[in-house]
């Protein structure tokens, strides 16, 4: 098989979904940077931004090209027989990974967190203003 080139499978997913650099940046929780050095072959998106692209990916050639370099990123991330200890080169990225995965988690969370208490806080302000709409609505009536 032909070596794989992220960059050009990257580009074509983006291109099938018709969807701009700055879109797929969202729908990622990436910057539009980011992307634009996917797409120029400067670095590579990580496995877990892989996957998620492969999730919003329709079923399509360019799946399967991105399946393939899913395929291959996991091999290169994965640790090589014999290499048992934490001082190994697989086992050191795929620790690497793992607690850059960690962190994007614990960062997830605390803007679900901050999300959930925005929307306490308009629920409590609903709430409130429809008890002071009912109160006038009361004292026009009684008057």
């Amino acid at each position: 098989m032909a070596k794989l080139d992220a960059a050009k499978i990257i580009k074509k997913v983006r291109t099938r979904m018709g969807v701009s650099q700055e879109g797929l940046s969202r729908r990622l929780n990436a910057t539009k940077g980011a992307v634009q050095h996917w797409e120029r072959g400067r670095n590579h998106p990580d496995l877990a931004r892989l996957m998620a692209l492969r999730q919003i990916c329709p079923p399509s050639a360019e799946r399967k090209l991105l399946d393939a370099l899913i395929k291959d990123t996991q091999g290169r991330i994965a640790t090589p027989p014999g290499d048992l200890y934490p001082g190994g080169g697989g086992s050191n990225l795929l620790h690497k990974e793992n607690n850059r995965l960690r962190a994007q988690v614990t960062r997830l969370e605390a803007v679900q967190d901050r999300k959930a208490e925005q929307l306490r806080i308009l629920e409590d302000l609903v709430s409130e203003l429809q008890r002071q709409n009912a109160e006038l609505k009361g004292s026009k009536a009684g008057a």
